[in-house]
């Protein structure tokens, strides 16, 4: 089985991407998707969370993101605790997911952090999603419903694209339409079927 990761930096559109890959009828894991479920309440990345990091419950009794963002975003040491507590429960998932699938022979592995969690080591390929600075602010914003100064913040977080681009097999921009963005991942799919 070959495995082929999918990733990009915040609002490059990856999801899109993992999205119209699934539509044709492909498998995929989904990394976020993933640590969503692990962290939903009764789960076990739930108790993890509430047992190292304390009351980060909405009114419906689930992790509330945005609070556990909030206290660890600005502070590496929590960040690196964050991640070092969930990761190995989330990475256990995706191989399992990644398993499930054996009897096919191209499987997908979308993943925000690809490189900076090492997953990228499970691929035998990994596509690129990227867009230019402008656009990813202005899709932050729109998306999340934040400012300028805080989406700036978060993509200063992040791996660079440049860095990202040194170690992808398919770099694939997208700063326009969503028409152009399927045009270039048919073309994708279509060289890595033909390997």
């Amino acid at each position: 089985m070959r495995i082929v990761g999918i990733t990009g930096s915040i609002a490059s559109g990856k999801s899109e991407v993992s999205k119209y890959i699934s539509s044709k009828g492909y498998k995929i894991t989904d990394a976020d998707y993933i640590s969503r479920n692990i962290t939903k309440k009764g789960n076990i990345g739930y108790k993890v969370i509430i047992d190292n990091f304390g009351n980060v419950i909405d009114e419906s009794g689930e992790i509330d993101r945005k609070k556990l963002s909030n206290m660890v975003f600005n502070d590496s040491k929590q960040l690196e605790k964050l991640n070092s507590l969930l990761h190995p429960l989330i990475f256990k998932e995706i191989d399992k997911n990644i398993k499930s699938f054996n009897n096919e022979k191209t499987v997908f592995l979308d993943a925000p952090l690809l490189f900076e969690t090492m997953l990228y080591k499970k691929c035998d390929e990994i596509i690129l999603i990227y867009c230019d600075e402008k656009t990813q602010i202005e899709r932050i914003i729109l998306r999340d419903n934040t400012d300028e100064e805080k989406a700036r913040l978060i993509i200063e977080k992040q791996m660079s694209v440049e860095e990202k681009m040194k170690n992808s097999d398919y770099i694939v921009e997208n700063n326009t339409t969503l028409d152009k963005l399927h045009f270039k991942i048919d073309e994708v799919l279509n060289m890595i079927i033909r390997d």
